[in-house]
């Protein structure tokens, strides 16, 4: 039998050859690969017919003639498409002619393994210009596009984007989004603090400083955290102080969620505070606001007379029962170990003055003072406090006797010095010296009205109200009996 021919189909980079077992076509081979092909089908092919040839059985005989010729042309076809497939040389690869002649199949991959191709920079020009995503989105934001929920304050109403209040606002987070209508109440929610915050969402732009308490309010019962907090660093300021502290309290006073706002600015109340005794805000000053007040160390004070005056004046300003209600409740922040003594005197004088309902009858407040029996009780308590101190050496033997009979320690203020008061004491010494009526601290809270008007003055009063040095028993030191 004539030996098998074998196909091999190695290929190399630099050209593809088809090789026989034990011969090679050389690269110059001028033979096209149509008639190399045919001959190997044709040999293939008569292989295939030696060994069907001749098979038999008992009873027929099956020879290749009995193939149906359509099938055989189908196997034909199919070994000539494997064949043109794999088995081509350079020279006819880079020949066209033989290429779309033949109809030969070549794989993608191969024509990219032999081209050599640039790469094509394609320049796709931006006509019209388009906007960047981030300028479309400023751009949606300040025309308030998709404007869809409606917000009703009062009689006002409001358009907003929805998702702009549910990104913001946990208030909104939390509700159906489907709902597309809110109705809110003008204290809870004032529209002019609404206006500014929504604002504030599509534009990041702050709140001027008089629209910061409608807004906190509106931050606060929305739950609008981000701005809470960037308007909470603005008050914390130091020049949201004195007047200006007050301001914003009286701004803030009837917001229901302000209530740490309004304790926070009264703290910061110090040298504007004789200003607003004598001012008519402090008259119209509810008892819980007053009583938070006098209980502070640093209100600004020379002398702890001012603070009584303060409070009778304040109960002088209504005529009935109804302030009277609260007079022990603040006589009780009167200090009234740390007055002068010969003001203790005067006043346990007219308590027990026989026509002393004739003589009060037109200062309610001074009335129920001598009236009171608690208040004598108080002044009794105040003298002896007095000169317990006045009789120890020094600030430790003072407080060593107290502890040992049970004496209730009652420590001074912060003491500050209006430099144009005609009463101030620079110096303050143990025991007080101050000598002035009701009449003198009236007339001199009257004339400093001016002078705290608006905003008040622009250091906030740092030139004319200065911190004097503390009080012995508050700072621990030795007072002026001891050194001598």
């Amino acid at each position: 039998m004539e030996p098998k021919h074998g196909v091999s189909t190695t290929s190399f980079s630099s050209t593809k050859t088809l090789v026989r077992e034990g011969e090679s076509i050389p690269q110059d081979n001028n033979k096209s690969i149509s008639s190399t092909i045919e001959e190997d089908l044709l040999q293939q092919n008569k292989s295939e017919k030696e060994k069907t040839k001749g098979t038999s059985t008992d009873k027929s005989t099956t020879t290749d003639g009995d193939l149906p010729t359509v099938k055989m042309d189908k196997i034909l076809q199919q070994q000539r498409a494997e064949l043109l497939w794999k088995t081509f040389t350079d020279e006819e690869y880079s020949d066209w002619k033989t290429f779309k002649d033949s109809n030969y199949k070549v794989p993608l991959l191969s024509v990219f393994s032999y081209v050599k191709s640039k790469p094509f920079i394609a320049e796709i020009p931006n006509l019209p210009p388009k906007i960047s995503g981030p300028q479309l989105m400023t751009n949606i934001l300040k025309s308030n596009y998709g404007a869809l929920a409606l917000v009703q304050i009062g009689e006002n109403k409001f358009k907003c984007i929805p998702c702009l209040l549910r990104c913001f606002s946990v208030w909104f987070g939390i509700r159906d989004w489907r709902i597309t209508r809110f109705k809110f109440k003008e204290r809870e929610v004032p529209s002019g603090g609404f206006k500014v915050v929504y604002e504030w969402m599509r534009t990041n732009k702050l709140p001027e400083f008089d629209e910061l308490v409608p807004a906190l309010q509106v931050a606060c019962h929305l739950k609008v955290t981000l701005l809470e907090k960037e308007i909470w660093q603005i008050l914390s300021d130091e020049s949201v102080r004195e007047k200006v502290a007050f301001l914003v309290y009286l701004g803030a006073r009837r917001m229901p969620a302000l209530g740490a706002l309004c304790e926070a600015m009264l703290f910061r109340l110090r040298k504007y505070f004789l200003a607003l005794v004598g001012s008519p805000h402090f008259v119209r000053l509810k008892v819980d606001v007053l009583e938070m007040l006098l209980r502070q160390d640093s209100i600004g004070v020379n002398s702890e007379m001012e603070v009584f005056f303060a409070v009778i004046r304040w109960l002088g300003h209504s005529r009935g029962r109804k302030r009277r209600e609260h007079f022990q409740r603040l006589m009780k922040c009167v200090r009234f170990h740390h007055m002068p003594m010969t003001f203790l005197f005067s006043l346990r004088e007219s308590f027990n003055h026989p026509e002393k309902f004739d003589l009060f009858s037109k200062e309610p407040g001074m009335l129920a003072f001598n009236t009171d029996p608690e208040m004598m009780e108080l002044l009794e308590h105040a003298i002896y406090f007095i000169s317990v101190r006045t009789q120890c050496d020094d600030i430790n033997e003072f407080l060593s006797t107290c502890e040992s009979h049970h004496i209730e320690v009652v420590l001074p203020r912060w003491w500050v010095y209006h430099v144009n008061c005609p009463f101030h004491l620079r110096t303050i010494d143990f025991p007080y010296q101050h000598r002035f009526t009701a009449t003198d601290f009236g007339d001199y809270i009257d004339s400093i009205q001016k002078v705290w008007s608006g905003k008040g003055p622009p250091d906030d009063g740092k030139d004319l109200v200065i911190d004097l040095a503390l009080d012995p028993l508050r700072g621990g030191q030795v007072d002026g009996k001891a050194k001598e």
